[in-house]
């Protein structure tokens, strides 16, 4: 049987000398759920990662991953909208999207996998007034009634049969949070590359392996990203098809800003030589980090009980890695996405709550999950007069 780590990388088809980062049984299948039962948590669907990264071009994926097991439906809530700094992240974007069609062009806007046009909408609305048309692919789209004027939306996945649903007139291209979820790399990138055109402009914003690596943030690898991207490799993936890029870390390093365009000349991807210090360093640091983690919680919740704050991907995976059937040193999560609260988080069982909830269960200590929001809660930690102690994860 062949090893996870000689598995060929779906970008170059490396074998050699290829990493295994992380290998963890019964994870859920979906992170950004919330159900109404722990006995529905308990029994969630679950799946296997296995997280490689490439000697070669230094992407990270999941080498276990079953697309069948992947099944969005209504229960499915990836809102962070409650969060102030994530909403200006928001702004940031859709501003440079603007920003690079000249301001005496019109606007024609594509989005690839656009959820239910949230981003699409705050283009729109950002823009004002100079967005004629906005067209979006997403096969899980419910949001007619709220998509602005003169905007569309496709329900199915795209692919180079779809280019005939791009309006000619088309300047702009973009794809937020969707590239990490999809395992056929070559055949996504494909489908990006048909959408374009000369005189257009991509955008691709996906998280960014190497700020993992470098935080030890194990709690970012989880099922539904199942393909983790670098600067280096995402370059090769879209000179594989054409396209030449530049790549900006974003959200304070976490994400990265891809600009593609069609290159004035032919070009070719340089060849890259991936460090396997990133990957040594994660694995050094996370039986420490773990180790460090079971030791604290062990001495807090003995003087008070002990809640994550975010109850988002990093908290279900972070709950799961130290809650059990038989031992639960994390009382509760607390969330301010008032559709998760009173909800159990999946395959952990953990409960989500307010947190006003937390503070009334007597709450002790709250560990951030997100470095990016550790401002804004704290600030609320001290609007609610609550002495709390506090722990950054990754901070």
């Amino acid at each position: 049987m062949t090893s996870a780590s000689a598995c060929p990388c779906p970008i170059c088809n490396n074998t050699v000398g290829n990493l295994l980062l992380d290998e963890r049984p019964k994870v859920p299948s979906l992170q950004n759920v919330a159900l109404l039962t722990q006995a529905e948590a308990l029994a969630f669907p679950q799946g296997t990662i296995t997280m490689v990264r490439c000697a070669n071009c230094s992407f990270v994926w999941n080498a276990s991953f079953d697309p069948a097991k992947i099944s969005y439906d209504e229960t499915y809530n990836n809102d962070v909208t409650s969060s102030a700094y994530y909403l200006a992240h928001l702004d940031a974007m859709a501003d440079r999207v603007i920003a690079s069609v000249p301001e005496d062009t019109d606007i024609h806007y594509v989005e690839i996998g656009c959820g239910e046009g949230d981003f699409l909408s705050l283009v729109h609305q950002r823009a004002a007034g100079r967005m004629k048309s906005a067209t979006g692919f997403d096969p899980s789209f419910t949001g007619e009634d709220k998509l602005p004027e003169g905007a569309k939306v496709y329900r199915n996945f795209f692919s180079p049969d779809n280019t005939d649903q791009i309006p000619a007139e088309a300047n702009v291209v973009c794809s937020r949070h969707t590239i990490e979820h999809v395992a056929d790399v070559q055949n996504f990138a494909t489908a990006l590359a048909a959408a374009m055109a000369p005189g257009r402009t991509m955008f691709i914003e996906t998280p960014d392996a190497n700020w993992i690596l470098e935080h030890t943030a194990f709690q970012d690898f989880f099922y539904e990203h199942c393909s983790i991207y670098t600067p280096d490799s995402i370059r090769v993936l879209l000179a594989q098809q054409g396209l030449e890029c530049d790549v900006e870390s974003v959200y304070d390093g976490q994400y990265m800003w891809i600009v593609a365009r069609l290159p004035e000349a032919p070009g070719h991807a340089n060849p890259v030589a991936s460090s396997e210090k990133l990957g040594l360093h994660y694995l050094e640091n996370k039986r420490q980090m773990m180790a460090e983690w079971t030791t604290y919680f062990e001495d807090r919740r003995a003087i008070a009980p002990v809640a994550l704050w975010g109850g988002a991907s990093k908290g279900v995976t972070f709950s799961l890695l130290f809650n059990s059937a038989e031992d639960t040193p994390i009382d509760c999560v607390i969330d301010l996405n008032a559709a998760k609260q009173g909800c159990f988080m999946p395959v952990s069982g953990t409960m989500i709550v307010s947190p006003e909830t937390a503070k009334s269960r007597g709450v002790g200590t709250v560990i951030i999950m997100n470095p990016n929001y550790e401002d804004e809660i704290r600030q609320n930690i001290r609007e609610m007069g609550w002495g709390a102690e506090i722990r950054v994860l990754n901070g």
